[in-house]
């Protein structure tokens, strides 16, 4: 049987967000696709369901059954801190409007009342110190996949005598994602010693996955001027 590999991570290298249709599938087409390094921060937090426990006491007030039952995973939650204002960026995560300048190109964004009705997918890599690099043994990065998220909002911003943080908290994962293997390359399909080979996830993400983690050898997409078309 092979071994596990134990991996640190370092840094955000890149992030990628992908517009999602309500099952959850990436959307084929114009602007469906945003890589970029500016951001500061992502933060990722488990959201679980209390166990329900059961205790009961005999006629003696000694405890004859206990229980403490299981706590469930709900969803899980991301905040990202960004180092300025991404409009396309914005408007995938959190669904406002893009404001567009008289060049044709996205300036700002327009938040409206309503339903919070964003669907996206969050990917984020990192990298991995102390490497020792070879033809047989590429450089790695560390992989962060949520395949399914949905309710990003604009967190608080306070204008003042400092830099402006632009935040977006509150989006959380959903189960039932249609991402399946995804629609990048973003793993090694080639079995060592063989190299090279990029292709998408080896097994499908499936209706209970909220997150997945890998150490991979392909490296991070390069960053794109705004977003970009997905095709099939």
């Amino acid at each position: 049987m092979p071994g596990e590999i134990v991996w640190s991570s370092v840094r955000g290298k890149r992030m990628r967000v992908t517009r999602l249709d309500e099952c959850g599938a990436p959307v084929i087409g114009a602007c469906s696709t945003v890589v970029s390094s500016g951001f500061i921060s992502v933060q990722y937090s488990q959201e679980l369901q209390d166990a329900q426990e059961i205790s009961v006491l005999n006629a003696n007030s000694e405890l004859c059954i206990e229980d403490p039952g299981n706590s469930q995973l709900k969803w899980i939650t991301a905040e990202m801190a960004f180092c300025g204002v991404d409009p396309d960026i914005a408007e995938i995560i959190t669904g406002a409007d893009k404001v567009v300048n008289s060049a044709s190109k996205s300036s700002g964004i327009r938040v409206q009342s309503g339903l919070v009705l964003s669907q996206f997918a969050l990917e984020v890599w990192t990298d991995i110190p102390n490497q020792v690099c070879s033809t047989t043994d590429p450089k790695a990065y560390g992989y962060f996949l949520l395949p399914f998220v949905t309710q990003g909002t604009l967190a608080d911003m306070t204008i003042e005598n400092d830099a402006l943080t632009f935040t977006v908290s509150n989006a959380r994962t959903k189960g039932g994602s249609g991402w399946d293997v995804g629609p990048y390359d973003v793993v090694e399909t080639a079995v060592p010693p063989a190299t090279s080979t990029p292709g998408p996830l080896l097994t499908p993400i499936g209706p209970t996955d909220h997150m997945h983690i890998d150490r991979v050898t392909i490296a991070p997409p390069a960053v794109t001027d705004g977003c970009v078309a997905l095709t099939a």
